[in-house]
């Protein structure tokens, strides 16, 4: 699937609005469910000022391209991470499962860590500085478990090397063009998450 090449101005604005079925019932009661197995999709609003004419033109025939029908990549703007030698547990001669996390941002404090998700590549898992064998030493979950095939050893210090970022699959069916001035471009975008 081809990914969306161009890169929103600050500003861009995230719409979530679940997906749901309500039953109405006698009585006033009612009953609500989620709407299929995604039930809560996004829709971004996004801004490209003050472009010039030729990036405005690229990014037009893009979105013309796709027609509002055929679905793209879009990476979440500010969704990007990677980690080098990240810890993500310590053995103990008995526990197989342990979580890949990362810290929230470059700059977060310790504590401040959330699942290592969205890899471009699967991670690389290192036991005490040694790169270990996808498969043969341990299996991956997409959620980031790592399940090793023997517990680490009392006191294996695990680490992880990895990049990634929040990808979404898209459609845009509005986008809108204004000329600011001498090879001046406004553009701004409507990409609403596909389910599938």
């Amino acid at each position: 699937m081809e990914r969306f090449p161009f890169t929103p101005s600050w500003g861009a604005q995230l719409e979530s609005q679940p997906r749901v079925r309500k039953a109405q019932f006698g009585d006033g009661y009612s009953q609500r469910s989620e709407d299929g197995a995604r039930g809560l999709l996004q829709r971004w609003s996004l801004q490209f000022t003050a472009r010039r004419k030729s990036e405005a033109d690229a990014l037009d025939a893009f979105l013309r391209a796709h027609r509002g029908t055929a679905a793209f990549e879009f990476v979440v703007p500010d969704s990007a991470w990677s980690v080098a030698g990240q810890p993500f547990g310590t053995g103990d001669g008995a526990r197989t499962q342990f979580l890949l996390q990362r810290p929230i941002a470059p700059d977060a404090t310790v504590g401040e860590l959330v699942p290592a998700v969205g890899w471009e590549a699967a991670p690389l898992v290192y036991r005490d500085g040694v790169l270990l064998g996808a498969g043969a030493d341990y299996t991956l979950a997409p959620s980031g478990l790592v399940t090793f095939t023997a517990a680490p050893p009392t006191g294996a210090q695990l680490t992880f090397t990895a990049a990634g970022a929040q990808v979404l699959r898209v459609v845009c069916d509005r986008w809108t063009s204004t000329l600011k001035g001498f090879n001046a471009y406004d553009v701004s975008a409507e990409f609403q998450e596909e389910a599938g």
